[in-house]
Order: C-alpha cells, then sequence, then structure tokens
C-alpha cells in the first residue's frame, strides 16, 4: 500500500490494541504519538513510522515495518511492526505488572461480621 492506513486501522490489524474501538478510543484520548505529536484515528501511517504508545504513565515505541493488508493472526502481526521501547522502560512496565500481581492483605475496615459480632459481645460478657 503506497498511500498509508488508518492509525486505528493500522494498531488493531498489527494486533497492538484488541479491537479498532479501543485503538480509536486510545487517539482520542491522546495515549498514541506519531512521530511526537499526537495522532487522530484517522491519522495516515506509513512505513517507517514510529509509534509510541502511553501505558500506565510510560510510553511504549513501535516502528511500522510494513503495512498489513488485513486482518492476521496475533503471531503474523508482530511482523509488521518492531518494538523499540528503551530497556529500562520495559524494565519498569514488567514491574508495575508484577506489583498488581501481590495479594492486597485483609482489610478490617467496614462493618464486622456475625462470627466477629458474637466474639465482641463475648468479651464485653453479654
Amino acid at each position: 500500500m503506497a498511500n498509508g492506513l488508518r492509525m486505528d486501522h493500522y494498531l488493531f490489524r498489527a494486533r497492538i490494541f484488541k479491537s479498532r474501538t479501543k485503538a480509536t478510543n486510545a487517539c482520542k484520548e491522546n495515549k498514541v504519538l506519531l512521530e511526537d505529536k499526537p495522532a487522530q484515528a484517522a491519522t495516515e501511517v506509513h512505513e517507517n513510522d514510529l509509534i509510541r504508545i502511553r501505558d500506565k504513565g510510560l510510553y511504549k515505541h513501535y516502528r511500522v515495518l510494513q503495512l498489513p493488508d488485513k486482518n492476521m493472526s496475533k503471531e503474523d502481526a508482530k511482523s509488521t511492526w518492531a518494538d523499540e521501547t528503551p530497556r529500562e522502560v520495559k524494565d519498569q512496565l514488567y514491574q508495575l505488572a508484577l506489583a498488581q500481581r501481590i495479594p492486597r492483605p485483609y482489610s478490617n475496615s467496614g462493618k464486622p461480621t456475625k462470627k466477629e459480632r458474637r466474639q465482641i459481645e463475648k468479651l464485653k460478657g453479654r
């Protein structure tokens, strides 16, 4: 394709986003930059363009290698872009993912359960 491809179409076909709607919403929220300028969903993407996508406050960098002319499997779609995200950003994203997996301790705030109320009553001697 010599003319280029719409940004939302490319992000979906390259499987960077799971749906075209999510890609469009990311563009509307200024989470997608094309060559360091905010990109709208209708912005044309060409080969060798650098796309930056904000994820959890950090930017992932993708270099467009080729424009897919149809929908592809996720494995095949990875051949249409190269991940040029700096190593320190990848490490920070990995740390954020690990932090989300850590189970949170039980919070004792709120109303006591029936069992806890019975224990309180027993301690008070009622």
